[in-house]
Parts: structure tokens; C-alpha cells; sequence
């Protein structure tokens, strides 16, 4: 952890990291539940139409995904990530002052690009350029600020909004965006060890100057793009999006609906934010010690679980269990599509890469609201929904099976084997 007495630089990008999903990540993805209510009992609107501007913000995000992924090769990384990040606080200010669903459609947008473009993106590229040993742990620690950030801002915000309204909540997250996120963002991100004369933590220790010409390992983006384990892959988050969030968005109406008070569904919600903390640290750890295929088997069966015990949700135990499920199946897309990217596809291209993977995260979100609904207003019960999201759990499983037996060879692997061949040729 320390090399000449000095800590290793990337516990700094940790840190700033833990503190973007914090402070930015966690109000966008986990704060949206204690706004409806007030929003649209105050503003006289429909709680469909002021939830559409989650899915607007999800397309943002979505549209957002792949030029992030461009820019921070071409911008200064503590530019751009600042610009980013402001475009998050900016998008909470300014619901403070709306007052129509127009509004909050229009600051949605810089919303999504803030979700994509500050958060997803280059926490995962961070993480991966400042991390070869213990990447799975950096990244479980680093996405768990979602849960983290969950558990602190839920208790302030409802807080906020009981004794001083919604505008003033929204208001106070902006301005904790700006004083959280920035002074991290404009003085200690630095995006790759080398620019510092230094090297990823686990990297050989070889010279920085010959490191500096040594080409980054993995597969190329074209030939990514190419293999059908990426699309599986692209394909099982896009599943795993719809499963969780139709989980952590009906939770509450589904256990209230079983006949649970509104005080056991807040602290189930409220648990269910520790259990992801948990969730991250143990699969982040378990990539690094067990593997890919049985992470994601132990993942799967977690949002299996999640889905069972929650039929039974408004008793205590099976409630408890239910939890702990979400906390585990939660990370099927926070560490997974980040950890997956770079061990089935390789550091060459990360960002291009994971830019096309977010778009996927970000669909996963847009259209659960559209496809829950749907389901609920067949014979308004959760009970079919439930059925499905079981489904789609085995469906998804399968889906991360095919992408990891059919992962590509590095392009490394091809050219010795092409080395190989026309050297036996010439014999």
C-alpha cells in the first residue's frame, strides 16, 4: 500500500471515487422514491407524469455512455470530470425551481449526462487504470459509496422535506454535489498512473519509461464488437437492469399492498441500502478469490432469493432475507458490468468499451418503469410482475454463462498463436 513511504496514489482515486457515487450516484439512482409524493401532491400532477423524467434521465444517460467514454481521452480528465459533475448539481437546483413536468423533463438531461458521464464511466476507468491487483475489492468498495450514500442522504433528505419542503431537499443535494464531489475533482483525479511516474497497483514493477511503451493487453474494440460474448454480456445487464429495478422501484407500493405498514417497507428500504454495502465489498472480493462463472451464479442466485422472500416481504424474517438477496443480486449491475468489461475484454479500448455496456445499464433503467407498469395494469397485482422478474433472472444467468464460455481470445494470445503456427510452417 505504501512505495518509498508515501501512500500509493490510487487510495486517493478510491477515495474520490467512493465520494462521487456518494454524493452524485446515490441521490440520482436512490433518493428518487421521497420526492414523488410531495412533488406531485404540491404541484397537482400525475405521479406517471412527473416519473417520466427517470426515464428521460436514464436516456440521457444512455446517449451519454458512449462519448463519455471518448472524452476522457480527449479532455483534460479534472476538466471534464468537473464539467461533468457540475452538470449533476445543476440538474438538482434547478428541480428545486420547477414547477411543471416540462421542467423537470429539461433537467433531467443534464441529470443523465452527470449519472453516465461522472459516475458510471469513469469511476469503472478509474478503477481499472489505477488497479491490477485487488481491482474487484477497489471497485466492490468503490460502487458501494451507492449504498453508503443511500443510508446517509435517506434520513437528511426525508428530514429536509418534512420540516423545510421538497424545493429546499433538492437544493441542499445540489449544493452537497458541489461541495462533496468538486474539490476532489479538480485537485486529486489524475487519470492513469503513468502521467504521475507511477504504476498500477500489482503491475510489474518494471521501468515506468519501458512501461510507458508496453501496449495495453485485451481485445481490440473492433474485434469486441464483433464477438457474440459481448452481446450476451450487453444483452444479460440489460435483463439484470430490468430485474433490480423492478425491484427497488416497486418494493414499497408491493409490500404495502401485502399488507405491510409504510414504516416496515421504509425500513426495509433502509436496510436494503446496508445489505448493498455488504453486497459490493463480498462480490467484488469473491471475483478477485472464486471466479467469474460462480460470481455470477452466486449473483443470479441472490436476485432469485430476493424475488421469493419478497413475496412474503411483510413479515419480518422473510423481509430480512429479502434484503440481504437485493444486496447481493443489486450488483449484477454496479460491479459486474465494470469487472466483466475489463476481465472478459481486456484493458485495450476500456473506455470505448464500457461506454457501449452503460448504454445497456441506462436501458435497463429507462424501460422498467414502462414494462412494470405494463405488467401491474393486466390485473393491477404485482403477483405477474413477480413471475416475470423470475423469469428474466434465468434469462439472465443463462446470458452471462454464454458471454463468459465464449469470451475472445486477447489479441496478445492470437498473435503468439499466429507466431507459433507460421514458425512450424517454416520447419
Amino acid at each position: 500500500m505504501k512505495k518509498d513511504g508515501k501512500i500509493f496514489y490510487g487510495w486517493w482515486i478510491l477515495l474520490a471515487s467512493i465520494m462521487i457515487m456518494n454524493f452524485l450516484y446515490a441521490p440520482i439512482a436512490n433518493l428518487v422514491s421521497l420526492f414523488i409524493k410531495p412533488v406531485t401532491e404540491d404541484l397537482k400532477m400525475e405521479r406517471a407524469d412527473f416519473m417520466n423524467y427517470y426515464t428521460i434521465m436514464a436516456l440521457a444517460s444512455m446517449v451519454a455512455a458512449p462519448l463519455a467514454g471518448r472524452l476522457m481521452k480527449r479532455i483534460p480528465i479534472r476538466i471534464y470530470l468537473t464539467t461533468f459533475t457540475l452538470f449533476g448539481a445543476i440538474s438538482y437546483i434547478g428541480f428545486s425551481f420547477s414547477s411543471t413536468a416540462w421542467q423537470f423533463y429539461l433537467f433531467a438531461i443534464p441529470m443523465g449526462a452527470a449519472l453516465a458521464g461522472a459516475a458510471m464511466i469513469p469511476v469503472s476507468v478509474l478503477i481499472t487504470n489505477w488497479f491490477v491487483e485487488k481491482r474487484g475489492l477497489a471497485l466492490g468498495i468503490a460502487l458501494a459509496g451507492t449504498g453508503l450514500g443511500g443510508a446517509i442522504l435517506s434520513p437528511i433528505t426525508s428530514w429536509l422535506i418534512t420540516d423545510f419542503g421538497w424545493r429546499t431537499a433538492y437544493l441542499t443535494i445540489g449544493i452537497i454535489i458541489i461541495v462533496a464531489i468538486i474539490p476532489f475533482t479538480l485537485f486529486i483525479v489524475t487519470l492513469t498512473p503513468e502521467s504521475k511516474g507511477l504504476l498500477p497497483l500489482g503491475a510489474k514493477d518494471i521501468p515506468t519509461n519501458e512501461n510507458a511503451h508496453k501496449p495495453i493487453s485485451g481485445v481490440s474494440q473492433k474485434r469486441t464488437f464483433l464477438s457474440l460474448s459481448f452481446w450476451c454480456f450487453c444483452l444479460a445487464i440489460l435483463v439484470a437492469g430490468i430485474v433490480i429495478n423492478g425491484l427497488i422501484i416497486n418494493m414499497v407500493p408491493y409490500l404495502t399492498d401485502l399488507g405491510a405498514s409504510p414504516q416496515h417497507a421504509a425500513l426495509l428500504l433502509s436496510l436494503g441500502s446496508i445489505m448493498v454495502i455488504g453486497g459490493k465489498l463480498l462480490i467484488g472480493k469473491l471475483y478477485d478469490s472464486l471466479g467469474l462463472f460462480i460470481t455470477i451464479t452466486i449473483i443470479c442466485i441472490g436476485s432469485f432469493a430476493a424475488l421469493f422472500f419478497m413475496m412474503h416481504g411483510n413479515l419480518l424474517i422473510p423481509g430480512i432475507l429479502f434484503t440481504i438477496g437485493m444486496g447481493i443480486g443489486g450488483t449484477a449491475v454496479t460491479v459486474t458490468p465494470a469487472y466483466l468489461t475489463g476481465a472478459l475484454f481486456g484493458e485495450k479500448d476500456y473506455g470505448a468499451k464500457y461506454g457501449i455496456v452503460a448504454i445497456f445499464t441506462s436501458l435497463g433503467a429507462a424501460i422498467t418503469p414502462i414494462v412494470s407498469g405494463a405488467i401491474y395494469s393486466i390485473n393491477q397485482s404485482y403477483d405477474l410482475l413477480i413471475y416475470v422478474l423470475l423469469g428474466l433472472t434465468v434469462a439472465e444467468i443463462i446470458l452471462f454463462t454464454v458471454a463468459i464460455k465464449t469470451k475472445p481470445k486477447a489479441d496478445e494470445e492470437l498473435t503468439v498463436e499466429t507466431t507459433t503456427i507460421t514458425n512450424e510452417g517454416g520447419i
